[in-house]
């Protein structure tokens, strides 16, 4: 049953400083209202300016509309005249306008308040040739900031696997399915990509040498060299915070089980050591637990331990199927996947202290492999609601489920970069 478990699983891969926000705001936050806020029509400095303005306010819409904390009011009138045209946007129920005038090497933002016109925000971004996305993701984090006390997610991008050139490549792609790229062109079989905690370098299994291996991947540079090359299973790895160790699954001959491991790919202690397979560790955000799966009781459940590998228990109660832990960021919560019933597989949460288990997709296909946004308010999935893997986003809670832009082939095991 334990072999089924873990090379089932890896048959499906190789076959197939914030200002404060007035307390107006704050309120309405607390009380789950959204903010009425026009979005100007952007301005820029010259005509030849113009397709840039369109393209990044364009951008600006989608970001401000991604979080659903805005009700998006348009038509008030561009942003040049705004001073002279709030009347208008309070006719059309905006209580806050959003305004942005692009010139050649800059873009400037601004959020005012449609009844005073006093300006709650204004702030200048860099507009280098191409960067005009980058610049407008920037400018609507700054806008949540201002308004939730954290940034959003709009600058932050997404590492994951996808066979679209039919082979399985670790690839990247922003959070609103743009800018779509592979970081690897090995024409072989890669899985489970894990992003350090600086961003700079991703941990992922492949192939390339014949069985599976351990590699890091720097970014942006794509320099690559290998980590874990230890007889037998070299596979799902798992950053520490500080970004200097982390926790992988070997098999040194014998079953699958967890070790830590330094920069150079040494072991530097044993967590697990049984008959039973225990793989897919995630790090609590400090450091001091891992979660992963074992099959020790006779299916895959969750299980805890600190990182000296005492303490363990059990995390899931169930006669069912459970797999691939993420932990929060805020460090309260798991997500993991399970398939109730032997039905598809679907995506839950459970408190880590409680033990109170909600569940957050419902059968729309199988749902698997979730991970937790830097902010832990949204979570990054794979389904096959529409047919094929896909990758979709959707709030922590489970609401607003979403794909994630229109990306070609079929996508998996998605990782959300810091």
């Amino acid at each position: 049953m334990k072999r089924f478990f873990f090379f089932s699983a890896l048959a499906f891969f190789l076959g197939g400083p914030a200002r404060a926000a007035s307390p107006l705001y704050l309120e309405l936050s607390a009380r789950g209202n959204r903010l009425d806020m026009g979005l100007a029509e952007f301005s820029p400095d010259s005509a030849g300016d113009l397709p840039r303005a369109r393209l990044i306010r364009d951008v600006v819409k989608y970001d401000l509309d991604f979080p659903k904390l805005f009700n998006l009011i348009e038509g008030g009138g561009a942003s040049n005249e705004v001073k002279t045209s709030l009347k208008r946007w309070k006719e059309l129920g905006a209580a806050l306008v959003v305004t942005g005038d692009v010139g050649r090497t800059s873009l400037e933002g601004a959020v005012r308040e449609a009844d005073s016109g006093n300006v709650l925000l204004k702030k200048k971004f860099a507009l280098d040739p191409g960067g005009e996305r980058a610049a407008a993701h920037a400018f609507a984090d700054e806008i949540l900031r201002y308004f939730t006390g954290r940034p959003g997610v709009a600058s932050s991008r997404i590492v994951f696997i996808n066979d679209a050139t039919g082979k399985k490549e670790v690839c990247v792609v922003d959070y609103d399915g743009a800018g779509f790229r592979r970081l690897t062109e090995d024409r072989s079989i890669a899985l489970f990509p894990k992003v350090s905690p600086d961003g700079k370098r991703v941990a992922f299994t492949t192939f390339k040498e014949g069985w599976p291996t351990i590699q890091l991947l720097s970014l942006p540079g794509l320099e690559r060299r290998s980590l874990c090359r230890y007889e037998g299973l070299n596979s799902a790895a798992a950053w520490f915070p500080d970004g200097r160790r982390l926790v992988a699954t070997l098999s040194l001959g014998g079953e699958p089980s967890l070790h830590v491991v330094d920069l150079s790919g040494r072991i530097e202690r044993t967590l697990t050591n049984s008959s039973s397979i225990d793989t897919a560790p995630s790090l609590s955000p400090d450091g001091l637990q891992v979660a992963f799966t074992s099959d020790r009781p006779g299916r895959p459940q969750i299980y805890l331990m600190n990182t000296s590998g005492a303490n363990m228990r059990r995390l899931t109660m169930t006669d069912d199927w459970a797999d691939s832990p993420a932990w929060s960021p805020q460090g309260t919560t798991i997500a993991f996947t399970m398939s109730e019933h032997g039905k598809n597989f679907d995506i839950f949460t459970i408190e880590v202290g409680a033990g109170r288990t909600d569940r957050l997709t419902f059968g729309e296909g199988d749902n698997e492999n979730a991970a937790w946004s830097p902010d832990g308010r949204w979570i990054v999935f794979t389904s096959t609601r529409r047919g094929r893997p896909e990758l979709f986003i959707m709030g922590a809670d489970g609401s607003h489920a979403r794909p994630l832009g229109d990306i070609p082939g079929r996508s998996f095991t998605p990782c959300w970069m810091p």
